[in-house]
C-alpha cells in the first residue's frame, strides 16, 4: 500500500501552514523572495561545495546506499545532494537551493553524525530531512530574517511570528513520523534524536528510550515542571513520546510502518499530540502569574467599556500586552460580558490580594494606566475605573494617582489625537478623489 503523506502529517502542522498562508498572505513574499534569489544567482550548494564534501556514490559508498534505501522506503524518487559538513556534533538539515540555473534539494549531515550514528539512525535523520522536503516545510524558512540590526526572528509581526515559531514545532513532529517510516525502528529514530539533542552515545549514557518516553507523563503532573522542564529543551520529551504514540497507532500500519501495538484510532492519536503540544505553549502556569494575567485582561477590558469612544489603539495595546508579557493565545483570556468580568475581577484579585506582592499590585496598575493613555488623553472614567481596581487590591486612590503619573511620564500618552483626525480627513479626502 503506497504512502499517504496528507495522512501522515500531523493535524497541527498542517492547520498551521493554513493559517499562516491565510492570515498573513505570505505566498506574495514567497514568491518574491525566491525570485530575488535567482536574481542573486548565490545558492547554498555553491557554499556547500566550497567548505564541505558532496557524498557521491564512489565517495561514500555507505550513505548513498542508505539514502536509496530511505528513498524507496518512503516511496520517492529524491535528487537530492548529500553534503558533509565539517562539524563534531550530531545534526543535520535540509533546504531546497534556488539560483538562474534551477532548483536543487540539498541535505547536510555533520561528521560527527556520521561517525556516530549507526545505520538505522542514518536512515532516522535522512527520512527527518526529507521529510520537510515532502511537507513543503522548507520554503516556510524565508519568513525568517537575515537582517543582523533585527531584533526579531521573522519578517512577520508579533502574532505572526508567534504562529510560526509554534508551527516550527509541529513540524519536527511530522518530520520524525517521516524518520520512523525511514528506519522501521522506533527506538533508532528516538536514539538519533537524543543524540542530536544532547550528543550522548551509548558509551556514556545507557539509552532507555521508553523510560525517556515516559518521563513526559511525569512532567505533566506538575504546572511548575512543565514550566521549568520546557523552558530550554520544549521538545525532546513531546517528540519522543509522539512518536512512540504514532508507532502504536493504527495510521502508521496503514502506511507501511510495522510495530508497536497498533491501537490507537487516527483521531486518539492526534487529539493526545495535540495534548503535548499544547504544553510547550507560552501560557502562566502559577495561580499568581494566571491571576494577574487574568486581572489586566479582566480590568483592562472593564476600562474599555467604560470609554465613550472605544478606539482600536486601545483594544490592540491590551491583546498585545496579554501576548508579549503572558501568552501565545490572548483569545483564550479575554472575556466582553461585564457582569462575567466584574465577577472574576473579584476572584483573580483575592489570589493577588493574598499570594502577590507590591511589585505586582505595581505592576497591574501601571498596564491598566497604559492602556487608559492609548487613546492619547486620560478621561475621568478611566480613572474611576483604575482606583475602583487599586481598591480591590488594597491599594490607596493616593498611590494608584502617583502610579497613573508615573506611568504618563515614562510612556508618555499613546496616540496623537491631531495626527489621527489628520490622518481621517486626508483619507477622506482621497476617497472622494477617487469618486
Amino acid at each position: 500500500m503506497a504512502i499517504n503523506w496528507e495522512d501522515i502529517r500531523y493535524r497541527g502542522d498542517d492547520e498551521a501552514v493554513k493559517e499562516l498562508y491565510e492570515t498573513y498572505k505570505v505566498e506574495n513574499y514567497l514568491v518574491a523572495f525566491e525570485d530575488n534569489l535567482k536574481q542573486q544567482n548565490r545558492g547554498m550548494r555553491e557554499r556547500l561545495l566550497k567548505h564541505g564534501i558532496r557524498l557521491t556514490e564512489k565517495l561514500s559508498p555507505r550513505i548513498f546506499g542508505l539514502f536509496n534505501d530511505v528513498c524507496k522506503a518512503l516511496e520517492i524518487e529524491s535528487e537530492a545532494e548529500i553534503f558533509c559538513l565539517p562539524d563534531p556534533g550530531i545534526n543535520a538539515f535540509a533546504m531546497v537551493d534556488t539560483t538562474k540555473k534551477g532548483t536543487r534539494s540539498l541535505i547536510g549531515l555533520t561528521s560527527g553524525a556520521l561517525e556516530e550514528l549507526d545505520d538505522g539512525e542514518i536512515r532516522a535523520i535522512l527520512g527527518h530531512e526529507l521529510g520537510h522536503f515532502l511537507f513543503n516545510h522548507n520554503r516556510l524558512n524565508a519568513l525568517l530574517t537575515m537582517d543582523e540590526n533585527n531584533p526579531a526572528m521573522t519578517v512577520l509581526p508579533p502574532f505572526g511570528e508567534s504562529l510560526f515559531l509554534r508551527w516550527r514545532k509541529k513540524a519536527e513532529i511530522s518530520a520524525d513520523r517521516a524518520g520512523l517510516l525511514a528506519s522501521k525502528d522506533f527506538h533508532a529514530t528516538a536514539r538519533s534524536l537524543l543524540k542530536a539533542t544532547f550528543g550522548l552515545s551509548e558509551k556514556n549514557l545507557n539509552l532507555e528510550i521508553d523510560a525517556l518516553a515516559e518521563q513526559i507523563d511525569e512532567i505533566t503532573g506538575s504546572a511548575e515542571m512543565v514550566e521549568e522542564a520546557f523552558s530550554t529543551h520544549p521538545l525532546l520529551p513531546i517528540r519522543l513520546k509522539a512518536l512512540e504514540l504514532f508507532w502504536n497507532s493504527e495510521r502508521a500500519t496503514r502506511n507501511n510502518c510495522m510495530g508497536g501495538n497498533k491501537s490507537l484510532s487516527d483521531e486518539e492519536l492526534e487529539n493526545h499530540v495535540d495534548e503535548l503540544i499544547a504544553l510547550t505553549r507560552r501560557h502562566p502556569t502559577s495561580p499568581l502569574s494566571i491571576a494577574v494575567m487574568e486581572m489586566i485582561a479582566y480590568g483592562g477590558a472593564l476600562m474599555l467599556s467604560r470609554d465613550g469612544d472605544i478606539g482600536d489603539d486601545e483594544i490592540k495595546l491590551l491583546i498585545q500586552m496579554l501576548h508579549e508579557m503572558f501568552t501565545d493565545d490572548p483569545e483564550s483570556v479575554m472575556i466582553t460580558d461585564i457582569k462575567e468580568i466584574d465577577k472574576r475581577l473579584h476572584e483573580v484579585a483575592a489570589v493577588i490580594k493574598e499570594e502577590g506582592s507590591e511589585g505586582d499590585k505595581t505592576f497591574l496598575l501601571a498596564r491598566f494606566a497604559e492602556i487608559a493613555l492609548a487613546d492619547g488623553a486620560l478621561m475621568d472614567e478611566e480613572g474611576k475605573v483604575i482606583t475602583a481596581l487599586a481598591g480591590m487590591l488594597d491599594v490607596s486612590p493616593e498611590k494608584a494617582y502617583g502610579i497613573i503619573v508615573s506611568t504618563a511620564q515614562s510612556e508618555g500618552f499613546k496616540r496623537d489625537v491631531k495626527l489621527n483626525t489628520l490622518a481621517a480627513k486626508m483619507k477622506d479626502d482621497l476617497l472622494k478623489g477617487r469618486r
